[in-house]
C-alpha cells in the first residue's frame, strides 16, 4: 500500500523555520512538493540559504515574536506569494537560558515574555491560519511542544507552562475546527539533537539520562520530527486530531 501525502503544492507555514528542527520541517515538507514558507528572527544568512536552497518553492519571512501586527503581515506575505495556508506548523519559541535562579526571585527572569511570547503568538497564528482554512474546506495546524510540559526540569518552569498552554488551546481548537475538515494536533518533542542544543550547558547531562530511559538508546534527531510533522500536517492523516503526540523514542511514554 502507497500513502499519498497530498502535499504537492499545498501553501505550508513554519513559524521558526530557521532554527535545527525548523530547517528539517522546512526541508520535509518542501520535498513534498509543498510551497513552504517560514519565519525567522535573527539569523537572516541561514534563511536566506534556506529560501535558496528551495529553488523557488520555499519563502523566509522576518517576524519578531509579539511584534504588533507582525503576525497578520507574515500571513499577507505568505498569501501574496503561494495563496491561504493550508498547513500551519507552530514551531517558534522562546526559551531564554536555564537560569540557575531560586523561583522566588521572579523580577530576574522575563517569566511573563516567555508565558506571553510562546502562548501568544502560536494563538495568533493559528487564528490567522484557520479563517482560511476553513474558507478552502481543508487545512491541518501541528503544535511543536515540549515533553517539559509532563516531566519539568528546574529553569524551565515558565517556558513548561507557556507550553502546556498550547495543549489546552489545541484541544478545544480540535472541537471547533473539525468540522471543516481542519485536524490540529500537538508534537510533543523529548531531547532532540538539533546544532543549537548541543551548544547547550545542560546538554551532556540530558542527553545522558534521556538515552538511558530510551529503548532505543539514542537521542531524537531533528529529521525525526519533521517526518512525523509532515505526516500529521497532510492529507494522509484523516483521524488524528487533538491529541497528543510523543517524539521522543520511547523516553517518554504516555
Amino acid at each position: 500500500m502507497s500513502v499519498d501525502l497530498a502535499l504537492r503544492d499545498r501553501t505550508v507555514l513554519v513559524t521558526g523555520g530557521s532554527g535545527g528542527v525548523g530547517r528539517e520541517l522546512v526541508r520535509a515538507f518542501a520535498a513534498e512538493g509543498a510551497k513552504v514558507a517560514f519565519t525567522y528572527h535573527s539569523d537572516r544568512q541561514t534563511a536566506e540559504d534556506l529560501e535558496r536552497e528551495g529553488d523557488g518553492r520555499v519563502l523566509a519571512v522576518p517576524h519578531r515574536m509579539g511584534e504588533n501586527g507582525g503576525v497578520h503581515d507574515v500571513v499577507r506575505s505568505v498569501n501574496r506569494w503561494a495563496g491561504p495556508v493550508q498547513v500551519l506548523v507552530n514551531n517558534a519559541l522562546f526559551q531564554p537560558a536555564a537560569p540557575a535562579l531560586d523561583i522566588g526571585e521572579l523580577d530576574a527572569v522575563p517569566w511573563r515574555e516567555v508565558l506571553r511570547l510562546n502562548v501568544e503568538t502560536a494563538v495568533e497564528f493559528s487564528s490567522a491560519a484557520l479563517g482560511q482554512m476553513r474558507e478552502t474546506g481543508w487545512g491541518r495546524i501541528v503544535q511543536v511542544s515540549s515533553s517539559l510540559v509532563s516531566q519539568g526540569k528546574k529553569g524551565f518552569e515558565f517556558y513548561g507552562a507557556a507550553k502546556a498552554a498550547l495543549h489546552g488551546f489545541n484541544r478545544s481548537l480540535a472541537f471547533s475546527a473539525g468540522d471543516a475538515d481542519i485536524l490540529c494536533n500537538v508534537v510533543v518533542l523529548g531531547l532532540t539533537r538539533t546544532e543549537t542544543n548541543v551548544t547547550k550547558p545542560w546538554f551532556p547531562d540530558y542527553r545522558d539520562e534521556f538515552v538511558a530511559l530510551s529503548p532505543q538508546g539514542r537521542l531524537v534527531e531533528a529529521a525525526d520530527v519533521a517526518t512525523m510533522v509532515v505526516v500529521l500536517g497532510s492529507a494522509a492523516n484523516q483521524v488524528v486530531n487533538g491529541q497528543d503526540v510523543h517524539v521522543s523514542g520511547g523516553a517518554v511514554v504516555r
